[in-house]
C-alpha cells in the first residue's frame, strides 16, 4: 500500500501545481478550480491510507522482487459476476444532472434512484 499512497500524493501534487500554473498563465477561474479540485480526491485517499496504517505495512505489491506464486491462496474478496446496480446508478446520476439543467422537479426522483443504487451496491458487496 505504500506505492498506492505515494501515487495518490503525487496525483494530488500534480493537480495543485497544474492548477496554479494554469491560473498564472490564463487567469481563467473554471479550469483552475477544476484542476485544484482534482487534487483533493487523491489527497483524501492518501490521507485515509496514512491514517489507517496502510503505509506502515508492507504488502507483496510493494516488493519489487515479488513473484505471482507468493500471492497464491490469498483471499481477494467476493466479486459479483453480474450486477444491474451500476446501470441503475448511471440512470440516477443522469436524472440528477438533467434535473439541474431542466428543472428541479426531477431532483427527488434522481436522488431516490441514486440512493437505491448505492444501497443495492453496498448490500451486494457484503455478500
Amino acid at each position: 500500500m505504500r506505492t498506492a499512497a505515494w501515487m495518490m500524493l503525487a496525483l494530488s501534487a500534480f493537480g495543485a501545481i497544474s492548477g496554479t500554473i494554469y491560473w498564472f498563465v490564463t487567469f481563467e477561474p473554471a479550469g483552475t478550480l477544476l484542476l485544484w479540485s482534482f487534487s483533493l480526491m487523491p489527497l483524501i485517499v492518501a490521507g485515509y491510507l496514512v491514517l489507517h496504517g496502510a503505509v506502515r505495512t508492507r504488502t507483496l505489491e510493494d516488493d519489487p522482487d515479488a513473484r505471482p506464486d507468493r500471492a497464491a491462496g490469498q483471499e481477494l474478496g467476493t466479486f459479483p459476476a453480474a450486477s444491474t446496480w451500476p446501470v441503475v446508478l448511471v440512470l440516477g446520476s443522469i436524472t440528477v444532472g438533467a434535473s439541474l439543467v431542466y428543472g428541479l422537479l426531477l431532483l427527488p426522483v434522481g436522488l431516490g434512484v441514486t440512493a437505491l443504487a448505492v444501497l443495492g451496491l453496498m448490500r451486494e458487496s457484503r455478500s
